[in-house]
Order: structure tokens, then C-alpha cells, then sequence
């Protein structure tokens, strides 16, 4: 259940047609589909008990990926990279820049496997 608490009254009519009351300091529900446009107004979500969540945001559990799903994510990656070639996307040494991985895949990386991992892209490439 979503709870909400906000530092004034306060009645938010949502673009989904939701109409919300808040009472200073008191928590109220809040839809799902309502939840972004509350934050926007400043209410704060708070827990079960009613104590105000600022510190402890959702904790998302990253569930592993396995190498092969690795391999595909950033083989495309690479792919796409090339595709576009902008400036940025390559270091000098003309390697997939980590920064541009990142905002492409979903994982962190480390440089050495991009590094082989790209030194076997262009080699298959090559061989085509």
C-alpha cells in the first residue's frame, strides 16, 4: 500500500482523474499511477508503520546475468555504437567508451572485458 504524507493541506486532483486529500502530516494512500505526480508536489512516502522513508529508498534486488547474456547485451551494444559513431563513443584507442556502454546496457562492466570482448567483435567483423 503506497502512504504518502505531505507538509501542508492539500487537495491534488490527478491527471488520471484521482482526486487526493492530504492533511498535513497524516499519511494517505495513493494510487500507483498517482504516485510520480504527488512526489512532484513534494509529498514524501512513508512505511507501514507511518515513519517517513527518506533515507531507505526501495531496495531493487539486481538479479545476476549470465555470461552469455553479457556477451549478447554488449556485442549489441557494440553494434550499436558503431552504428551511430559519435564522437564520444570511443575512447582514443578507438575502444567502446565505458561511459557510452553505460548508458546502453544495464550492468557494470569492467575495462578489460570490454577490451576483449571488442578485440573479438572486430575480428569476427573482419573475417566476414
Amino acid at each position: 500500500m503506497a502512504l504518502f504524507v505531505l507538509h501542508r493541506n492539500h487537495t491534488h486532483a490527478s491527471k488520471m482523474g484521482h482526486i487526493i486529500t492530504f492533511k498535513k502530516g497524516d499519511p494517505t494512500y495513493v494510487p500507483p499511477e498517482c504516485r510520480r505526480e504527488v512526489l512532484q508536489i513534494g509529498a514524501i512516502s512513508v512505511d507501514s508503520d507511518g515513519a517517513v522513508d527518506l533515507l531507505d529508498p526501495e531496495k531493487v534486488e539486481v538479479l545476476p546475468i549470465s555470461a552469455e547474456d553479457r556477451q549478447e547485451q554488449l556485442l549489441a551494444a557494440f553494434a550499436l555504437l558503431e552504428e551511430r559513431n559519435h564522437r564520444r563513443d570511443f575512447t582514443g584507442q578507438g575502444l567502446p567508451s565505458l561511459t557510452a556502454l553505460a548508458g546502453i546496457i544495464d550492468f557494470e562492466v569492467a575495462k578489460k572485458e570490454v577490451e576483449d570482448l571488442w578485440r573479438a567483435y572486430r575480428e569476427e567483423k573482419g573475417s566476414e
